[in-house]
């Protein structure tokens, strides 16, 4: 999606807003273009004929005039900022939505800090421009009409005034590629740097006392370097075009006021005349800040828009068929033929046919594809060749949604949202009702140790469940996949980090279930529970190797 397309579409969405804010424009440029007006008029009506009645008459004119404006700027504003609010967050959500329906190699395309500044601050650039559109286009029009007053006023003046014109193109044109340029390196810039804030702030605590933590530091140090530098550069690229924008018609008022008072001089003009000339050239300079101010903003939302254009544009590997089959009440899960592509290698996995029921387990070395293998059974990716089908459907020939429903992958590596363990377990289902959750809880094991907790389901598990071990974060994660409720269950060495004794208690309830379940696993008790055990190659670890995995993990 390219900037324009997508600054097109926030300018539909919220037309109706920057209507009502257009029209409170126009007559705050009305009300400006008065004001000098109404003032030249009490000078030369009232003041300079000695009139009191003239100049108490304008000067309530002027009063009047001014009320007006303060009412018509509060329009322009409030329905330009309340539009570009309920924009904005309409295009975070549709950000949400597209990166909700990524898959993994999507994913991986964007780091996470970069999409969290695509996610806020070029979501907010593009939010403030959409907020100064109307003032954009009443102050073009605007500053057409100080031209048009000016001529009517005096020919010659009007010379002077339109002399403006060439030079504020000539300025208009020079700065705006350079300033697009500087603001894109600026963003790129950000989105690195948040980044190394996001090392920083999580994954210090993995490297502390292994001397990554001054790592981590210069790291961010020089992205904050960069940062600064390219905010630099950006700033002056900007203040150079707003000085020198303004420095045009300013020029010409300086002009203007040599002629025009050489012509009141003469008797061939009014003093009034020249302070209305006078006010409306330096409304001209003020105008044009604002117009350069304007075009800054759109630089920044073009830059912006493109990046979040990016984001929109990403097509994921996944996708939905166009006429979705159904997946059957229940089946058998076969794949057959499934190769996948790697950087630097392609693997090619065996066949597999599991029951309705059967307990599956999965062994095999290192690097063999026991996840893999998870991932594409439960179509988290789509293999290279081959498929995976369920009851006869190919699971590409049906909606993901049904895909989801029927079949839950509890990775081995979960996280938890910041929040209550209900939070985490619910994910907004509020269909699940409390016994629910605590049944689940007690197929993980886990139920005993929620209960021990002065909150129990209420305890905050903190950021990405920092705050519970290894072992109850496994388990945690296993309760929410088997709310889920899915006919088949995928398991990818859950039980790596628990006791002998709990990982009994775990085996003996997913027995129970009679459900589907594919368990990928290192674990000599879940082979020995499994109905059947499919090797993909190097069989379970030997005990010194088991013992070295403790060791580490200890």
């Amino acid at each position: 999606m390219t900037p324009a397309v997508l600054l097109r579409w926030a300018v539909r969405r919220s037309a109706r807003g920057l209507a009502a804010s257009w029209v409170g424009g126009l007559g705050y440029q009305a009300g400006l273009i008065l004001l000098p007006w109404c003032l030249g008029r009490a000078l030369d009506a009232g003041i300079t004929t000695g009139d009191r009645r003239a100049l108490l008459l304008w000067a309530g004119a002027t009063l009047a005039v001014s009320a007006g404006l303060t009412g018509a700027e509060l329009a322009m504003r409030w329905w330009a900022t309340l539009a570009g609010v309920r924009t904005g967050n309409a295009l975070l959500l549709r950000l949400a939505g597209r990166v909700l329906g990524w898959d993994a190699a999507t994913a991986h395309r964007f780091s996470a800090g970069d999409l969290v500044v695509r996610g806020t601050r070029d979501v907010e650039q593009v939010v403030v421009w959409l907020a100064t559109v109307p003032s954009l286009a009443s102050g073009v029009l605007g500053f057409g009409a100080v031209l048009v007053v000016v001529a009517a006023l005096d020919p010659l003046l009007a010379v002077v005034g339109l002399a403006t014109v060439p030079l504020l193109i000539a300025v208009n044109l020079w700065y705006p590629r350079r300033y697009e340029r500087a603001n894109a390196a600026l963003s790129a810039a950000h989105g690195a740097r948040a980044d190394t804030v996001e090392d920083l702030l999580s994954a210090s605590t993995a490297v502390r006392g292994l001397g990554g933590e001054t790592v981590l530091v210069e790291r961010h140090h020089a992205a904050s370097a960069t940062v600064r530098d390219r905010t630099l550069v950006l700033a002056r690229i900007a203040a150079a075009w707003s000085a020198h924008a303004p420095f045009v018609p300013w020029l010409a008022t300086a002009v203007g006021v040599a002629v025009g008072g050489l012509a009141v001089l003469d008797g061939r003009f009014s003093v009034g005349g020249l302070v209305s000339f006078a006010s409306w050239m330096m409304l001209l300079g003020r105008q044009v800040m604002m117009l350069t101010l304007r075009f800054n903003q759109l630089g920044d939302a073009w830059t912006a828009a493109g990046r979040i254009g990016a984001v929109l544009d990403a097509v994921p590997g996944l996708a939905e068929p166009p006429d979705p089959v159904p997946l059957p009440a229940s089946g058998a899960l076969r794949a057959e033929g499934l190769t996948v592509e790697r950087p630097g290698r392609s693997l090619r996995l065996p066949d597999l046919t599991v029951e309705p029921g059967e307990f599956v387990a999965v062994v095999g070395g290192v690097g063999t594809g026991k996840s893999t293998l998870l991932r594409l059974l439960a179509r988290l990716e789509d293999p290279a060749g081959g498929s995976v089908a369920y009851g006869g459907t190919d699971l590409r020939a049906a909606e993901l949604d049904a895909v989801r429903a029927a079949v839950t992958l509890v990775p081995q590596r979960p996280l938890l949202l910041s929040g209550t363990i209900e939070d985490n377990l619910r994910l907004g289902r509020s269909a699940i009702t409390g016994t629910d959750l605590r049944e689940a809880c007690r197929l993980a094991a886990i139920l005993g140790f929620v209960e021990s907790l002065p909150g129990g389901l209420g305890t905050e598990v903190g950021e990405r469940g920092s705050a519970v071990s290894g072992g109850q974060l496994q388990r945690l994660a296993l309760a929410r996949g088997l709310l889920r409720g899915a006919r088949v269950l995928l398991l990818d060495d859950v039980t790596s980090a628990v006791d002998a004794a709990t990982e009994r208690r775990i085996l003996d309830g997913l027995r129970g279930l009679g459900v589907t379940i594919v368990f990928a696993t290192s674990r000599p008790a879940v082979a020995g529970c499994a109905d059947r055990v499919v090797d993909l190659g190097g069989g379970l670890p030997t005990a010194a190797e088991t013992a070295g995995e403790l060791v580490g993990r200890g």
